[in-house]
């Protein structure tokens, strides 16, 4: 799914464009524990959307762990600038929506969107 599809079906605002305008974005992943997303999402996967209420850099240093290109912070929930200014300078794209997290998921899996594949313990 086009991230530009993503921005519309969510209603998403854009807080950090990362290096690329849009792009494809195979698996979604929700999570507001970042070692669950750690331990859960393999970085040989296509690209990963991360869907969080997690405002602090950590879920930006996840992103970069994990080669994920871009992140949905969830609730309208408020982003603190060094949040917004390391998804900037790591070229990841920050996007908030008003939705809550389960809307969220359901908006994109009706749309097509599916989980991103996790690793085996």
């Amino acid at each position: 799914m086009k991230l530009k599809t993503i921005i519309e079906l969510t209603g998403a605002e854009i807080l950090s464009e990362g290096s690329k305008a849009d792009f494809e974005i195979k698996y979604a992943f929700a999570a507001d524990l970042m070692s669950d997303t750690l331990f859960m999402v393999s970085r040989e996967e296509e690209p990963v959307l991360l869907i969080s209420g997690v405002t602090n850099p950590s879920v930006i240093r996840t992103a970069v762990i994990l080669d994920i290109p871009a992140v949905l912070i969830v609730r309208g929930k408020n982003v603190p600038d060094e949040t917004v200014e390391m998804a900037s300078d790591n070229g990841i794209v920050l996007l908030r929506t008003h939705h809550i997290m389960f809307t969220t998921c359901g908006i994109l899996y009706s749309a097509g969107m599916r989980g991103a594949p996790w690793k085996e313990k």
